[in-house]
């Protein structure tokens, strides 16, 4: 019995098995080769509270031809049969009619076998001394349809909301690097010219005011003219770091390997934990997993820089076989929390849905006083 998403029977609608008011009729399909036998089910058929249409097959050859006829919601069948047994049954229909529950009935003496269907996929087992009981089992295997329909449903939603969400993010994603890309080309190109444009008018003004004859100790004009060209410089720079900071001009211009490069450079000049850079001959990646990279680099060296208190630190990739393996890590301090569970700010969420977008696994290593180390490995990264 398997009430999947993709059976032939949707979770509520449409199914009568799982009709909350207990009101719709059932198709029974019944494999059984002894008359009587056939007539005390009908018997007990008639008095289960669900109204039940049974079609009787006296062998696996009439029971394979009915399937489709009958298109069944339950399916019950005697142990023994003239060309087989019921578990040849139970293996044709899990594989037309995988949702419908199958109840398998025993003569004297084989309840021995029952644990073997139960294992084979049926969802009982009856005695033919005790058919009397077949409305109570039924209600039993129906309840039990429901409850496993329900857990199917909300893992389905789970996974579709888990899906949603994960697609969500990844725009939000790109929407976002696409504005700091926008952002950072026109901080690069506009207003970086225009300060430079400013910077080359005021040495023109500082020229000309040197060819002033001037007597004594310089003038409170060309004071405030040295002052305004320093800050003007400083601002240029500063521009150019923001710039840099929202979308380096160089991981469009020349690729992933010089971006990293410059990366690990700015960070070395400015921290006093030395970071190494590892790479091997990278293929061709797409826009978007190149970002991913850049920006999960970025986010880490941010977090070794507030949080590791390392002397030093590495960052790794190569392509390994059909994979591409980026590694980072550092001789820091640590976490003691268990690995693949530190470090739960939004940096590294980030950095974990970054992953997922490319169906890479993530993994973090880390002990106290021992460093930390990520192991992000891209599967089936080919040119692009």
């Amino acid at each position: 019995m398997n009430p999947g998403v993709e059976s032939g029977f949707d979770f509520a609608e449409g199914n009568p098995l799982l009709d909350p008011e207990g009101r719709a009729a059932l198709r029974v399909l019944h494999l059984e080769d002894n008359d009587i036998d056939a007539k005390i089910f009908e018997a007990a058929c008639a008095r289960c509270a669900r109204q039940l249409t049974v079609t009787r097959v006296a062998s696996l050859a009439e029971f394979r031809q009915s399937l489709d006829e009958v298109k069944p919601h339950l399916i019950c069948a005697d142990h023994l049969l003239p060309d087989g047994s019921a578990l040849e049954a139970i293996s044709l229909a899990s594989q037309q009619y995988p949702e419908s529950p199958f109840i398998v009935i025993t003569g004297a003496g084989e309840e021995e076998v029952a644990v073997d269907y139960l294992k084979a996929g049926a969802a009982d087992y009856l005695s033919k001394r005790k058919l009397d009981l077949f409305p109570t089992a039924l209600d039993s295997v129906l309840q039990t349809y429901k409850t496993q329909a329900l857990h199917l449903w909300a893992e389905f939603e789970r996974q579709r909301l888990t899906e949603e969400l994960t697609a969500l993010i990844r725009k939000v994603e790109e929407e976002r690097d696409e504005e700091k890309r926008s952002l950072s080309r026109d901080i690069h190109d506009q207003l970086g010219q225009e300060l430079t444009a400013l910077k080359l008018g005021l040495f023109w003004i500082k020229n000309q005011l040197q060819q002033i004859p001037l007597e004594g100790s310089p003038s409170p004009l060309m004071e405030k003219m040295e002052q305004l060209i320093g800050l003007n410089t400083s601002i240029i720079e500063e521009v150019r770091n923001i710039a840099h900071a929202l979308r380096p001009v160089v991981l469009d211009q020349v690729g992933l390997s010089a971006g990293l490069e410059t990366l690990v450079q700015d960070f070395n000049r400015r921290e006093s934990t030395f970071c190494g850079l590892h790479m091997g001959a990278l293929p061709n990646l797409s826009e978007g997993l190149r970002t991913d990279i850049f920006r999960m680099v970025q986010e880490a060296l941010t977090n070794i820089s507030r949080h590791a208190e390392a002397n030093l630190a590495y960052i790794q990739l190569k392509h390994v076989g059909q994979d591409l393996v980026l590694e980072i890590g550092d001789d820091g301090i640590g976490s003691q929390e268990k690995p693949n569970r530190t470090r739960t700010g939004l940096g590294m969420v980030g950095m974990r849905e970054r992953a997922r977008n490319h169906n890479a696994d993530f993994s973090v290593n880390t002990k106290s006083g021992m460093g930390t180390s990520i192991v992000i490995r891209f599967p089936n990264v080919t040119s692009s």
